[in-house]
């Protein structure tokens, strides 16, 4: 990653309060900031939550298939 790639993506994590940063001569430092990803942990667990019983209910729907297509083999 270039320099000026990794000064772009530190601007938008400060923009969004994930870090602070200070320059003190020529060093820049970067601190986690005071917002931490609370509400970005609550949202990614619904949804995580949310596709777990989908795929489960999808599993469900290819179970019952096989199950069907095994019985009409066996006929």
């Amino acid at each position: 990653m270039t320099l000026t790639g990794m000064k772009k993506h530190v601007q938008i994590l400060e923009r969004a309060g994930l870090v602070v940063t200070q320059k003190v001569g020529r060093v820049r430092t970067c601190k986690l900031g005071k917002r931490g990803l609370e509400a970005e942990a609550e949202w990614i667990e619904a949804h995580r939550k949310l596709f777990e019983a989908r795929f489960d209910a999808l599993d469900d729907i290819i179970s019952e298939l096989e199950r069907e297509g095994s019985d009409e083999s066996a006929s």
